[in-house]
């Protein structure tokens, strides 16, 4: 399969990974972004006839935009067509550990071959994510840090495979996105990982990352238990 880059997406961008064959890949992306915004709800049937009618498109390139979403985890099969796929909290839990283990080694990647670029694109995001005159600002940005350091590991692979994981995680995730935690603890993690990429210290970026996310994960894991306010976005 060819690779077309796509523009970012917000508020989660998802850049620097195979994307679909051009044919129909502008109806992939709009569907893709309208089942992450939780356009449908969980469970709910997606027709070839009902959306190619909503979308005003064919139902050829439906059909295909459905296929590729199978793929990447966000649909599965319904007697009928398709529907959003659903996951329990020990889904979430496991993807989130492979996420984990693949972003902790891109962090230490990025550290050998990050470039000048990549540091400065980092570091834009981080700013952005540490104003808080605008929450949803700072959550895309939030979501672009991650993604930028993806592609500063220059490894293809595992960034393909990270935007899959954190795709099947938003919609995993119920309700509207949250807060992503304290704004202070944020901070201070994201500047130990840009510190570890600016001093080309894998090690150091590896544990930084292990560190942030592990935290998430065990807020996530609270809440899985004791449900109440919604999981952070990381």
């Amino acid at each position: 399969m060819s690779a077309v880059r796509k523009p970012a997406e917000s508020p989660a961008p998802d850049s620097g990974r195979d994307q679909p064959e051009q044919r129909g890949s502008e109806h992939y992306w709009r569907l893709r972004q309208d089942i992450l915004n939780g356009r449908f709800p969980k469970g709910a049937p997606l027709l070839e006839t009902a959306l190619s009618t909503e979308y005003g498109i064919s139902r050829t390139p439906v059909r295909e935009a459905l296929g590729l979403l199978e793929h990447d985890g966000l649909l599965e099969r319904a007697p009928r067509g398709y529907r959003i796929r659903s996951g329990t909290s020990e889904d979430v839990v496991e993807i989130y550990e492979a996420r984990i283990a693949l972003e902790s080694e891109a962090a230490a990647s990025a550290a050998l071959r990050r470039t000048d670029l990549d540091l400065a694109r980092l570091r834009h995001q981080h700013e952005l994510v540490s104003d808080p005159s605008d929450e949803q600002a700072a959550r895309a940005a939030n979501f672009c840090f991650h993604e930028v350091l993806w592609q500063a590991g220059h490894n293809a692979t595992v960034a393909e495979l990270l935007t899959k994981l954190n795709a099947r995680l938003r919609i995993y995730d119920s309700g509207p996105p949250s807060s992503f935690g304290d704004p202070g603890v944020l901070h201070e993690e994201h500047e130990r990982i840009l510190q570890a990429l600016q001093d080309h210290a894998p090690d150091e970026a590896r544990a930084a990352m292990r560190a942030h996310l592990q935290r998430s994960l065990e807020q996530r894991i609270r809440v899985l238990v004791g449900g109440g306010e919604q999981a952070p976005v990381h």
